[in-house]
């Protein structure tokens, strides 16, 4: 009899209000269940059902598209894990549109639901959240920056690599608090990220993360930076890999890369089809050179002092500006100071006395008087003249952001 009536309610569209208080008050388990799943039972039996003693029965309710908003707002409170994470899933496809202002009541409602279960204790209910409103272009942006800024991965992942609704300000905010480990990188991955965030990325000194940046070949990062990542590479060998085989490298850094890369990856450099063939040449005089430069090195370690080797290597015509800049990279320290005192044709203690000053007015007119460049002249001071962010003179359009007379002053004072 009771089977028989079950296979009439599963068949029937509607159901009558006086038996469906019956089956409401029903001590059969199966027979509430069936109630609570019907997509057209009246909302007053539902709103009774979410109190039910059974959880799979508040379960179904929590499911179940026909339940009044009165009673989502009830089973956001449940004590059952999966009661609250069905409703997540419920609740959060609704998310669309709504703000935190709703003056509709139901959607007010929605809203409120909404808000608490991605706060909810329980880890799997935040997740279900996330990952339902992960790529929502219209979510609203209170949960999802909660939610960005979960203490869980799982739960703010999904929501840093995808959601449309975070903005710049919002990735630097978040990169800002030194969030939880991972956190940084599923940023990295996003489809397109601001060259702000970028470099925030990079100057939150989480290695993994820029790693991910640099593997992520649908952002376009601007050669400076890559430029600044290539030269923590030297020390950071996770990074040269991937900036190996980085999309559009640009000449400039893989050159620098050439420089001290493993030779499996010089490898990997030159069979690029990419790189214009000019830079796949000036890698290969790179490579040569270094490989000269050490077998010199060997040769002449035991006999020449820095200065000795730096003059030798003038009189061959090898010695550069850029052969500062190489020495310095290699943490070559003495080296570099003899080779600026040959290129700048200074005395030696001349150039020592400016690197020990920590001076870099000095070194800015070092580098001019050297033949360095403008920009060499800011690795200069970081490298050799150990002059702190704040104080390093950056090039002004082109120059190195002193006049010449600036510059001849400062050698002259230091020449004394």
């Amino acid at each position: 009899m009771l089977k028989g009536m079950l296979e009439r309610f599963r068949r029937s569209r509607d159901i009558a209000y006086e038996e469906a208080k019956k089956q409401a008050k029903s001590d059969d388990d199966q027979v509430r269940l069936s109630l609570a799943r019907h997509p057209r039972a009246q909302p007053e039996i539902l709103y009774f059902l979410a109190e039910d003693r059974n959880p799979g029965v508040r379960a179904a309710i929590a499911e179940n598209p026909a339940t009044p908003r009165h009673a989502d707002l009830m089973l956001v409170g449940d004590a059952d894990v999966e009661v609250r994470s069905k409703l997540a899933g419920k609740i959060s496809a609704l998310a669309p549109g709504l703000t935190a202002n709703e003056v509709d009541q139901i959607r007010r409602m929605t809203y409120e639901a909404l808000e608490a279960l991605a706060r909810d204790q329980a880890t799997k209910v935040r997740r279900i959240v996330a990952e339902t409103l992960q790529e929502m272009a219209d979510a609203p942006a209170e949960v999802i920056r909660h939610l960005a800024e979960d203490t869980e991965l799982v739960v703010c992942a999904p929501v840093l690599e995808n959601s449309p609704v975070l903005t710049e300000r919002d990735l630097i905010q978040i990169i800002a608090l030194n969030p939880v480990d991972g956190a940084i990188s599923a940023i990295s991955r996003r489809s397109s990220l601001p060259d702000e965030v970028m470099e925030e990325i990079f100057a939150s000194n989480d290695t993994q993360a820029v790693a991910e940046l640099l593997e992520n070949g649908s952002v376009a990062i601007k050669e400076n930076l890559l430029e600044r990542i290539c030269e923590r590479s030297r020390a950071v060998k996770s990074w040269q890999s991937p900036l190996v085989h980085r999309p559009k490298l640009p000449k400039g850094v893989a050159l620098r890369l050439a420089d001290f890369v493993a030779e499996h990856l010089i490898q990997a450099l030159l069979k690029r089809k990419d790189l214009d063939p000019g830079v796949i040449e000036a890698v290969r005089e790179e490579v040569s050179w270094r490989l000269d430069a050490v077998a010199e090195d060997e040769a002449a370690a035991e006999d020449e002092t820095a200065l000795e080797r730096a003059r030798r290597v003038h009189g061959e015509g090898k010695l550069i500006p850029d052969s500062v800049l190489a020495a310095l990279r290699a943490g070559e320290r003495e080296y570099a100071i003899a080779a600026l005192s040959v290129l700048a044709q200074l005395p030696i203690t001349t150039v020592e006395a400016i690197a020990q000053a920590n001076h870099s007015k000095g070194m800015v007119a070092l580098a001019w008087k050297a033949g360095l460049d403008s920009d060499g002249s800011v690795l200069l001071q970081k490298r050799l003249g150990k002059i702190p962010p704040s104080s390093v003179i950056h090039p002004q359009g082109g120059t190195y952001g002193l006049s010449r007379d600036e510059m001849e002053w400062h050698l002259e004072f230091f020449g004394k």
